[in-house]
């Protein structure tokens, strides 16, 4: 016959310690706030896309990429030209407007080009 306290040791593992519960945070707003603009509804109650929606005429998924069909290297979206030579500026930005299938898609790349570039 097992004594029922042998068990506890085994027990004791498997409790938790830090549960990390959700709370609210102890600044919070009562109702939330009304932000500019409004939603636009593109479907109707049953799913269908509405009239006015515009539809892309080569695919029904529209210009939406999935990640097999990204290129294996993604240029950066934030670009700084600062402290770059030419050579490696124009290369950069040529990569960025190269790469007409990642701005083209409704989910792809707007890169932020900004800085101008330093003389040698």
């Amino acid at each position: 016959i097992a004594c029922p306290l042998s068990l506890l040791q085994y027990e004791d593992a498997f409790t938790a310690r830090n549960l990390q519960n959700w709370t609210l945070p102890k600044i919070y707003k009562e109702r939330p706030s009304a932000r500019e603009g409004y939603t636009q509804f593109i479907a109707n109650e049953r799913g269908h896309l509405l009239p006015s929606v515009p539809r892309s005429k080569a695919s029904p998924w529209g210009t939406f990429m999935g990640t097999w069909e990204m290129p294996l290297k993604i240029p950066p979206a934030k670009l700084s030209l600062t402290s770059r030579s030419a050579a490696a500026a124009s290369r950069l930005t040529n990569w960025i407007h190269k790469s007409t299938t990642l701005t083209n898609a409704c989910n792809g790349l707007r890169p932020q080009i900004t800085g101008k570039v330093g003389s040698p």
